[in-house]
């Protein structure tokens, strides 16, 4: 493997903003680590923060939504975790998870990934097929400060083979643009720029600033949609989010209003 394959310390913090680098508190890079996520929430267990950011070439658990696995080959993709910390209840927070989608996306736009789409509460796809995920880690009390965990993982250039694994449709940054994507590094030092400037500004603007960029890049809007929560099967028609974030169904019952948790949508 190419030293050029993998996380670099200096070429990282030399495309990070001025502000982002004075707002880490440390940056992990490692060859490998069980989960980015949990190494951080180790961390913060042990009173370091509260902005830690932890990237590695690869994950040996890797861990997506409802404690699915991230599949996490060496230094194919992008695998990152970052901590943050609000003197905020959790209900000031609302939507957060999902601004953060969009601002993933948006952070890959500049680099000629125009028609990306999001799919609720946290995939991010192309042409229907998984690109990335979001896993948002809350601790805390529903009343007290709160420390955050925000984990993402991108499919950079990942082989056949190495996705073949995986149980669901996926592609990957090289397969869109059919040319070689930006270097993780790059990726990894853009992504952590985009994400400090949404920690530093959700308080005061919140999920409504967020919500029509979500809306637009919905990939069910409007589309005939099934939502399976928590074993309850409900149909209607895909209206986007409400300023919460709450998933809007259009039902035979009327408009229903659905909080994240663990739900599937599929286009029926």
């Amino acid at each position: 493997m190419k030293q050029s394959d993998l996380l670099d310390s200096k070429l990282i913090k030399g495309m990070l903003s001025p502000d982002s680098l004075d707002r880490i508190s440390k940056l992990i890079l490692l060859r490998e680590v069980d989960s980015t996520n949990s190494l951080l929430q180790k961390e913060l267990n042990a009173g370091l923060g509260p902005v830690l950011v932890c990237a590695a070439d690869q994950q040996t658990a890797g861990r997506g939504r409802s404690g699915k696995i991230w599949h996490s080959p060496l230094s194919k993709n992008i695998y990152l975790s970052i901590s943050w910390e609000y003197a905020l209840p959790y209900n000031k927070l609302e939507g957060l998870s999902l601004a953060i989608g969009v601002v993933v996306l948006d952070s890959l736009i500049p680099y000629g990934y125009p028609k990306l789409k999001l799919k609720w509460p946290n995939d991010i796809l192309f042409g229907g097929a998984k690109l990335a995920g979001i896993l948002v880690e809350i601790i805390g009390g529903a009343n007290s400060s709160l420390k955050i965990i925000v984990g993402v993982g991108i499919n950079v250039k990942m082989s056949a083979n190495q996705g073949s694994i995986i149980e669901r449709s996926w592609t990957d940054l090289s397969s869109i643009r059919h040319k070689p994507p930006p270097s993780r590094n790059e990726l990894l030092a853009a992504l952590v720029d985009h994400l400090i400037d949404l920690f530093l500004s959700y308080p005061e603007k919140g999920f409504p600033h967020w919500r029509n960029s979500w809306n637009a890049r919905d990939s069910f809007m409007g589309k005939n949609s099934q939502i399976i929560s928590n074993g309850e099967i409900l149909s209607g028609i895909s209206r986007g989010v409400d300023s919460r974030g709450r998933l809007i169904l259009d039902s035979c019952e009327g408009l229903l209003f659905i909080a994240a948790g663990d739900v599937s949508l599929r286009e029926s």
